[in-house]
Formats: C-alpha cells, structure tokens, sequence
C-alpha cells in the first residue's frame, strides 16, 4: 500500500470519528434548544436590536416582523440604511403603521472610513441607541421565533461575566440548486462543527447571524468602531469580548435564514469567502481539511488500485456522512425540507474541498458587490479596476 493510500485512508477514519462526535454534539445542543427560556432578571434590560439593510431581498419582510413579534416588552427598533436610495428602508417605513406601538427607527447613513460598510451602520444605530442596556445585533435575513429575545436577554444577564450571546442558525433551502447546496454547507457542514467546537473548547468568538452584547461590554473593547475594518466583525465581537475576561456563550434560541444563491457562482464565492475569512482570522480551520471524509474516501481508492478494504472505507463513509446530515439537519434543526437533498452532501463535500483548496491561492473575496482583500490583522482594503 501506497504512502498516500495509508494517509488517506487515515483521514477517512479521522472523518468517520468526527460524524460519530457531531451527531453527539448534536444531540447535547438538541436538549439545550428543548429547554425552557430561562428566567429574566428581575428587571428587564432595554434592548435595543440592530438590523443593518442593504437591497430588498425576498423574505426582508417577513424577517423583520418576526422581531416586531416578539414577546418582549422592553425593546426599541433601529434599521439602517447606507443611503436614502436603498429600497430596503420601505420595509421598516410601511412596518410603522402595522406596529405602532413598537418604537420603531430608520437610520440613514454610516459612519465614515469604514471599510465594513455593515459596522458603518452599526456605529450610526447605536450612537442613536446610546442608553440600552445590551444590543441585538442580526443580520437582515435572519427570522426568529417568538420568544428568541427573551432567551437571549436571559442568558446574557445571567451572570455578571457574561458579556456576548450568540445563536447558532439553520438555513431552509431555495429552489435552485445553489440554494440546496448553501443550506447543506450551512446544516450539514457549518452548524455540526460549530456544535462540536462549543462541547470541547471555550467559546472566544460569536456569529454574525445574531450577537446580543451587553452595552459595558460593547464600551470595553472599544465599540463598534473598533470593528470598522474587519470583515469578521462578529468573530472579532467575540474574541475581543473574551480577551477582556468576558464570558461568551452559546443561546438556546436558534434562528433561520434563507438560502437564496441562484447560480453556482454565487454559492461557490459565498463559501469561498467564508473559508478565507476563516483561514486568515483562524489558522486552524485549515486542519478542517481532515474532516473531508468522501474526497479521503475517494483518494484512497485511487491510490490503492481500488483496494477492498478503500472501497468498503468509501461506503462506510458516505453512509455515515448521510447519517450525520441527516439527524443534524432534520432531527435537531428541524430543516424537514432537506431531506431530499441528502444524496448531493457527498457531491456538495466535494465541492467544498475544491473551495478549501481554492482558499489558499489568494485573499481575495467578494462581499455584497465588493471585491476586497483581507488583510493578515482581519482587516480588509477595497480592492479597485
């Protein structure tokens, strides 16, 4: 046997011990979603929740009054906008007379030289929400349930280290099939490890899809401002807040959003995004490469000569891939829609293998029409012609 068939077979073993921990992790996190909200304090914060807007997406409204709906009575509104010429203002602008007893602002604008032009927004947001107790931070494609705000509030001022929340989230699949696959890559690939990494590490980092940070919290490591050139702000939230002896902590709430990619292209340069944002903020992530279970799977019966004990590795790995995905995705998640795309999680790994390959050549990615480049401090420099 070949030096290269022994090293892949290795790391398809690797891969096969992973989807056994993931689908543990999984269930540990699918008792603490079950749980009930824990109890407020016994004086509720004033939260003020964030929404940076950019373009009408399809769901923009539906996402935003899933806030409005929620079931807590000490929260104030504020959408941002970069400029009056983005659409996206119509929707918190008609939401007003639905929800007037919701107070309920339109920031116009973003603070200059930032290169987050997302933080640009946050800065504007909170200077006009000064006086909160904590802030929600999400992004504009994110739904919640009712009582999302409640568990979060909870959880944040359970105790009085605790500086950042944030919440895991789950991705219901589009049509096309760009959209399929961005859901898999969020269910089946980000969330698991995400599960995994909190079961065995301390938790110095958050996720974008939704932050609640206490404003004490917020004020030490410098505000929003201190994020102005980052583009992994939310991760930055969080190891700044932990570098500062704050604690950071999983939510029992999870939130939605949905997968819209249309073409290949587009899911392939959102992932590509993700992996150099990851691979330049977190070196580790490189080792996620072991993980790739089907292409192991696949080298190894190349470089075997299509060996038997390779081709019953192959088979032991789709299985269990399928397996993980498919409790992970539909049984803790609750993405029932999903299902029927389980046969392309092997097809989609590949895929993302060719991405993390593709992640090493340059750091360059696109973001919301931009074309930037991320720099080796997480700052990011637009990039021109």
């Amino acid at each position: 046997m070949s030096i290269v068939a022994g090293f892949a077979e290795i790391c398809a073993v690797i891969s096969l011990a992973y989807y056994f921990a993931a689908m543990l992790a999984a269930w540990r996190f699918a008792r603490i979603i079950a749980a009930p909200p824990a109890a407020m304090p016994a004086i509720i914060p004033q939260c003020a929740v964030l929404k940076p807007l950019r373009g009408l997406g399809a769901n923009l409204a539906a996402n935003l009054t899933s806030y409005l709906e929620l079931d807590y009575p000490r929260a104030e509104f504020y959408f941002g906008v970069s400029d009056d010429e983005d659409r996206a203002a119509e929707v918190p602008l008609a939401l007003r007379d639905q929800y007037r007893f919701r107070p309920i602002t339109l920031a116009v604008g973003q603070a200059p030289d930032c290169a987050n032009r997302k933080v640009g927004k946050l800065i504007q947001m909170a200077e006009l929400a000064a006086t909160a107790d904590a802030y929600l931070i999400s992004d504009a494609d994110i739904a919640v349930e009712r009582d999302h705000l409640r568990r979060v509030a909870a959880e944040l001022f359970a105790h009085d280290r605790v500086g950042v929340v944030s919440c895991l989230y789950r991705a219901q699949p589009g049509a096309a099939l760009a959209a399929r696959l961005e859901a898999l890559a969020v269910n089946t690939d980000f969330a698991p490890l995400v599960m995994v990494s909190a079961a065995i590490e301390p938790m110095r980092y958050a996720l974008g899809a939704t932050i609640a940070i206490r404003r004490a919290t917020l004020e030490e490591i410098g505000g929003f401002r201190a994020l102005k050139d980052l583009l992994a702000d939310d991760y930055f939230i969080g190891k700044l807040a932990a570098g500062r002896g704050w604690e950071v902590r999983f939510s029992s709430s999870l939130v939605t959003t949905h997968a819209a990619e249309e073409k290949f292209s587009d899911f392939w340069n959102h992932q590509l995004r993700w992996a150099r944002t990851y691979r330049t903020t977190r070196p580790l992530s490189l080792a996620t490469i072991l993980l790739h279970g089907p292409f192991w799977a696949l080298l190894a019966i190349f470089a075997s000569g299509a060996g038997t004990f390779a081709l019953k590795l192959l088979i032991a790995v789709i299985a269990a891939r399928i397996a993980m995905a498919a409790y992970v995705a539909g049984r803790v998640l609750g993405v029932r829609g999903q299902m029927r795309d389980l046969w392309l999680v092997p097809l989609k790994d590949l895929c993302m293998t060719g991405i993390w390959f593709a992640s090493l050549f340059s750091n360059r990615v696109l973001w919301a029409g931009r074309r930037l480049e991320i720099m080796r401090d997480g700052t990011m420099r637009e990039i021109h012609g």
